[in-house]
């Protein structure tokens, strides 16, 4: 419970930072990875990793779950998570032409569908393997972390790469208008 308050609080004060970005910065950082899920992808890193470290029966598997995930985080930071960054601005309405990169981008997410789709699979299936080493050596900690990564897995499968293209599609249609 107090590394989950300690993650919150770190969270608290990434947040509480933000505001005090200048408008020229939030406007370059405009197509970047949205913060809440560059953070959760690096806790995630972080949490394998020291399993990885460790001396037990499952350390092997983790590493290999954590070269995969690395490899498919890298994909998703390059163009499928971008496109996000830009979901307060169109709630808005604030389309403008500086957006167009995200469209290119969503193309590139749904050309790669079947390879993230593949990644997803690999992954949930790994996580399932380290859920399954968890409850046989009784550690919950293991368990939980394997979950989380399988539930975030998912997520981007039904929900981020659906999403990503759909802002593509949708800026394509209003900058066609001359929003």
């Amino acid at each position: 419970m107090a590394a989950g308050a300690l993650g919150i609080a770190a969270l608290a004060s990434v947040l509480a930072a933000a505001p005090t970005a200048t408008a020229s910065a939030a406007d370059q950082s405009a197509l970047r990875v949205p913060q809440s899920v560059s953070y959760e992808h690096e806790q995630i890193i972080k949490d394998l990793t020291n399993f990885a470290n460790r001396e037990v029966a499952h350390a092997a598997a983790v590493q290999k779950a954590l070269i995969v995930i690395k490899a498919h985080y890298a994909k998703e930071e390059a163009f499928v998570l971008p496109p996000l960054a830009l979901l307060p601005k169109i709630a808005k309405g604030a389309i403008s032409k500086d957006m167009e990169p995200a469209i290119a981008m969503a193309e590139r997410t749904k050309a790669a569908l079947p390879e993230l789709q593949n990644d997803h699979v690999q992954i949930t299936s790994l996580m399932n393997e380290l859920i399954e080493a968890g409850k046989a050596d009784h550690d919950e900690e293991l368990t939980r972390l394997a979950t989380r990564v399988a539930i975030q897995s998912l997520n981007d499968f039904e929900m981020t790469q659906a999403t990503t293209i759909l802002i593509g599609d949708y800026l394509r249609l209003r900058l066609a208008k001359g929003d």
